[in-house]
């Protein structure tokens, strides 16, 4: 919190923007957005020094602490960092490197022809701002709701993975080599969960991973079938560029590592 008496930073005005979380806040309910965030639009100030040293560090990255310490910096009415959306803390990243460096990013990349080399390659991350695929507000209710065929039927109420539930899974998995068949087991049931909102009502976690424990394999297919149908939302970091060494077009994502993504 900066120190209103001191007249450096009374005085200091900071540019930014505003931008619109992809998912529009449909899905906060617990106060993660203050209530003066309005239709899901967040005013986003640039990083300072300190912010991006918060940022680039693998440990906090990892645990959560830099989303923890730098959003309620540089965004307005952000109340629980870490309980956004996955893909909102995605979207953010792209608002946070833009108001902060500009929308020029320079990155490299190889193709896979023959004798192929790493070249310098630049994405203008606006047209990534201007294409950046919000859920629609009319139809959501029903896009992220499931009933399962008989003879269960149970009534599911879905939710997009939270960035919370996605730096738990990669701690499950953190220095390791390879994964025994209980660790994928674990991985499945920790990555459906998180994107459980409710069965036939039920909101306790305990209560839903038992039955998606017991249920038949034929349904958690349709479980995941279903999310992988509404998770085309958010920032689309791939981008079409020219190979320097064949002239060939090929795709390439811009992976969304802070390390490399918050560098000038």
């Amino acid at each position: 919190m900066s120190n209103p008496s001191n007249p450096l930073v009374a005085n200091l005005k900071l540019p930014g923007r505003i931008f619109p979380l992809p998912s529009r806040a449909l899905f906060y309910r617990t106060q993660e957005l203050a209530e003066t965030v309005t239709n899901g639009e967040l005013h986003v100030r640039p990083m300072s020094a300190i912010d991006e040293i918060h940022m680039k560090n693998p440990d906090q990255m990892y645990s959560g602490d830099s989303v923890k310490t730098v959003l309620p910096k540089c965004l307005d009415g952000v109340n629980k960092p870490t309980e956004l959306l996955a893909k909102d803390v995605d979207a953010i990243m792209v608002y946070l490197r833009a108001v902060t460096y500009g929308t020029q990013y320079d990155f490299t990349a190889k193709h896979t022809c023959d004798n192929a080399s790493f070249h310098p390659y630049q994405r203008d991350l606006e047209e990534i701002i201007q294409n950046m695929k919000l859920i629609d507000p009319t139809t959501y209710a029903e896009a992220y709701s499931l009933e399962l065929p008989a003879p269960l039927g149970n009534k599911l109420k879905l939710r997009p993975t939270r960035y919370v539930d996605a730096i738990e899974l990669v701690k499950l998995n953190q220095n390791k080599t390879s994964l025994t068949v209980q660790d994928e087991a674990e991985n499945l049931l920790l990555l459906i969960l998180g994107l459980i909102e409710s069965v036939d009502g039920t909101t306790e976690r305990a209560h839903i991973r038992e039955w998606l424990s017991t249920i038949p394999a034929p349904m958690i297919t349709k479980i995941t079938d279903k999310i992988s149908e509404i998770e085309d939302w958010g920032p689309d970091m791939n981008t079409t560029i020219k190979c320097k060494d064949c002239h060939e077009e090929f795709t390439v994502e811009i992976p969304l590592n802070p390390i490399s993504f918050f560098t000038d």
